[in-house]
């Protein structure tokens, strides 16, 4: 009898066990994480973009990217910026500028406002959206998210990053860190 108890014990001990190691469990940083620690942020659909004109501050302003990776600055038509740093966006628009006649030695700077949002699914308070914030990690961004639901396993998160290619999902802990655009998935715990 008593064999009969530990061996189900045993098994539901077993039931919340955590995931077997491989390399993309060991966090390894992802393209992501390393873009952001370089500070080669490149620039996606949701970033908010300020380009301040010093010459002609009528051409300055707040731009968000679209969902197609445009920005309509005043007097320059739409302008591509998916995957550019803002040095390169600043470059590209100070051509522009130029090319078009509108100014003969364009002065500007282009400045992230604000990355594109994290988003979180599954067994936290409230799922959704939520800004992102420099340096966050799981458990940081499940805090903002008003923590664990009673049925949520801490063990098997998975962080489906923004620039993945082909939308892989990778086995996290709390302390991974999180980049823009990341979709965070708390599971449901089988016990």
């Amino acid at each position: 009898m008593w064999a009969c108890l530990f061996g189900a014990a045993l098994g539901l001990a077993a039931c919340e066990t955590q995931p077997p190691m491989t390399t993309k469990t060991l966090q390894q940083p992802s393209q992501v994480t390393q873009t952001i620690r370089m500070g080669e942020y490149r620039v996606a659909p949701g970033d908010k973009l300020r380009v301040v004109v010093l010459s002609d501050t009528e051409l300055s302003g707040d731009y968000e990217v679209d969902s197609t990776g445009v920005i309509s600055p005043r007097m320059a038509t739409r302008v591509p910026v998916v995957g550019m740093t803002t040095v390169e966006i600043e470059t590209m628009l100070k051509d522009r500028y130029r090319a078009d006649g509108l100014l003969r030695n364009p002065k500007l700077t282009v400045d992230l406002v604000a990355r594109r949002p994290f988003y979180i699914l599954g067994e936290v308070t409230r799922s959704g959206s939520f800004p992102y914030v420099n340096g966050i990690n799981v458990i940081q961004a499940i805090a903002i998210a008003g923590g664990y639901t009673r049925r949520a396993s801490k063990t098997r998160i998975t962080v489906k990053r923004f620039n993945s290619p082909g939308g892989e999902e990778e086995t996290v802990t709390e302390d991974s860190p999180i980049g823009p655009g990341d979709v965070i998935y708390v599971p449901e715990r089988w016990f």
